[in-house]
């Protein structure tokens, strides 16, 4: 054992040692940027291959690994922990090599979609309602101030101990959950909703007192603390934009607000109690379809300043279409990925991930912005000014953050998927060299030397296709990159287009 640790700790000080002289030469070389990435990379994929074959029982795994006619075993290891839990969580069972068709279908079920509702209602709020209580700034919906500048006490003080309490339910359910008392365990669903309501009451009590910033604080914690379910939180973000949207922020309005979304989350959650989970999940999205253009048509919005149309858009109608798309996009990458796990180069799986996320995502914006000017047109005046928010975009983009983190919770899990199925691009390398460094893997207990040439060797083999990789993507992207710019400017017009005729709402 101390031969080993004694090997290792003698390859890591060669490694270190010959890295300094490559960075010196690099330093001295005056080397760009690029050249420095693919020293880091390098660098850290051979530390990675060193540490790897720290123990005979590694080495035997490595080499095996090398010898096998399809080299993705360290993708497919890692992969399969990660995708394991989630298909038998989310997905319906399917044959590991059914074909992609028979397992995107399988992926795609209400499970998947009610957390994709989850997700796409309670992602932007958390990061609108974080960034606000970690630093007091205003939190803001593209120019509408949602949550106003605040001092620690006691405005985010109390949103923090909501949060706790919300926290503790969620906690209190995981706990009940494993109770061997039958009593118990029946209630463990409940408890996020009970410290919901705790938490909402406080918010009542706060906005009695005439603090508005509690009373959209604490409309925004109910909806967080009572999702339970992603259809919960819809319905819930539903109600209160709706309300907050016609009556306004005050003591009234929100506990309007509360009662009826504990009422609306209690009937969802007894669907859940009555095995009709998708019956819930139907009654939220029809419920969200059809009422959203009765409000815009029924509500006299003249009479409403335009901030509170605004939350009314970012809350009760985005969600859901974002989630529509978002439950197609996570099940393409789900079912994607199930399938690379039994092909040599997993990363073209990766790649038809990417390219199906990136149509979606276009898909989505194109959706949003026909739907948003059918409201338009509907209600009779601009709910939300399309053409201003597309020149806000351009001329000041940080002012959108909130917008973009909704629409990117659509292409954020096939970006890990593509970073992930990188781990496969070793694939590419014939047989004979990869033979060959299994040798040395095998024979690196013989001395210091074989070590580390056979740590060199294998780092090298994760490294060069890597590097290949991104040099020719970094030469398409130079090739490519006015074509792709004038594409986008294009789909901007696009965009603009629908947004601006009749016809782009129907």
């Amino acid at each position: 054992m101390q031969g080993e640790s004694a090997r290792l700790g003698a390859n890591l000080a060669a490694i270190g040692v010959l890295l300094a002289v490559v960075a010196a030469a690099l330093t001295g070389l005056g080397a760009g940027w690029r050249a420095w990435v693919a020293c880091l990379i390098w660098s850290a994929l051979w530390v990675t291959a060193a540490l790897g074959m720290g123990d005979a029982a590694s080495r035997k795994w490595l080499a095996g690994t090398l010898r096998r006619s399809t080299y993705t075993q360290i993708y497919t290891t890692l992969i399969r922990r990660l995708l394991t839990p989630l298909w038998t969580r989310f997905c319906d069972p399917a044959p590991d090599k059914a074909p992609w068709p028979t397992q995107f279908r399988a992926a795609l079920t209400w499970r998947l979609y009610d957390r994709a509702l989850l997700i796409a209602v309670v992602y932007p709020i958390l990061l609108l309602v974080g960034q606000w209580v970690v630093t007091g700034a205003e939190g803001r919906v593209g120019s509408f101030v949602v949550l106003p500048e605040a001092v620690f006490w006691p405005e985010r003080t109390v949103v923090i101990l909501m949060l706790l309490i919300v926290s503790a339910g969620f906690l209190g359910r995981k706990l009940a959950s494993a109770s061997q008392r039958p009593a118990v365990a029946k209630l463990a669903d409940w408890l996020p909703l009970l410290a919901a309501a705790i938490a909402g009451t406080g918010a009542v009590t706060f906005a009695g007192a005439g603090a508005g910033t509690f009373a959209l604080a604490g409309a925004i914690v109910l909806a967080v603390g009572a999702a339970a379910t992603g259809a919960i939180a819809m319905a819930i973000a539903f109600v209160i934009a709706a309300a907050l949207a016609v009556a306004g922020v005050g003591a009234a309005a929100f506990a309007g607000v509360f009662a009826g979304a504990v009422a609306l989350a209690v009937v969802v959650k007894y669907l859940d109690k009555s095995a009709r989970p998708r019956a819930a999940r139907a009654l939220v999205t029809g419920g969200v379809v059809l009422f959203a253009p009765v409000l815009a048509f029924t509500v006299d919005w003249s009479t409403i300043p335009g901030d509170f149309r605004t939350v009314f858009l970012f809350l009760a109608v985005l969600p859901l279409l974002n989630a529509l798309f978002d439950v197609v996009s996570y099940a393409a990458t789900l079912s994607l990925t199930r399938r690379g796990l039994q092909s040599r180069l997993p990363l073209l799986w990766g790649v038809a991930d990417l390219a199906l996320a990136c149509l979606l995502f276009l898909a989505l914006g194109a959706t949003l912005v026909a739907a948003i000017h059918g409201l338009n047109l509907l209600a009779g005046v601009l709910l939300l000014d399309l053409v201003a928010l597309f020149d806000g975009v351009t001329s000041t983009p940080g002012a959108y953050f909130w917008l973009y983190a909704m629409l990117f919770s659509t292409i954020l899990p096939t970006a890990l998927h593509a970073a992930l199925s990188l781990l496969g691009l070793q694939g590419i390398w014939p047989r004979a060299p990869r033979r060959r460094v299994a040798i040395w893997v095998e024979s690196a207990d013989a001395s210091a030397l074989q070590t580390f040439r056979a740590s060199l060797a294998l780092g090298m083999v994760w490294t060069v296709p890597l590097l290949l990789l991104v040099a020719i993507i970094w030469a398409l992207w130079a090739l490519s990159a006015p074509a792709i710019l004038w594409l986008l400017s294009r789909y901007l017009d696009a965009l603009i287009w629908i947004a601006t005729h009749p016809i782009g709402a129907m």
